[in-house]
């Protein structure tokens, strides 16, 4: 889980990141992975279409009435896709370093 530490009015504050970051985080991580296992993809293209789509998405649901697109939850979008990225290449490297 990611800590910030926010400084404010002269002290420091500890400050959790809201439930919604969390979830779009896990989401776009998981959406990265199916993605990634069912379209065969390479991951530098995968990521820049996932990372488009999670642009999109928040721009849309700015102009909703019942959302609003933050640049924390797109923040998240990218750091889930980024993750997974690094996960894969750290696991694909790995596995050729292995044989």
């Amino acid at each position: 889980m990611v800590l910030v530490w926010l400084y404010s009015t002269n002290e420091l504050t500890l400050q959790l990141p809201k439930l919604d970051s969390i979830g779009h985080f896990l989401g776009f991580f998981f959406l990265t992975w199916l993605l990634s296992a069912l379209l065969k993809q390479p991951l530098f293209n995968l990521a820049m279409c996932l990372t488009f789509y999670a642009a999109l998405t928040e721009v849309g649901q700015h102009y909703l009435g019942f959302r609003n697109g933050e640049f924390r939850d797109f923040v998240a979008d990218i750091l889930g896709i980024a993750l997974f990225v690094t996960v894969k290449y750290v696991w694909i490297k790995f596995s050729e370093n292995k044989q």
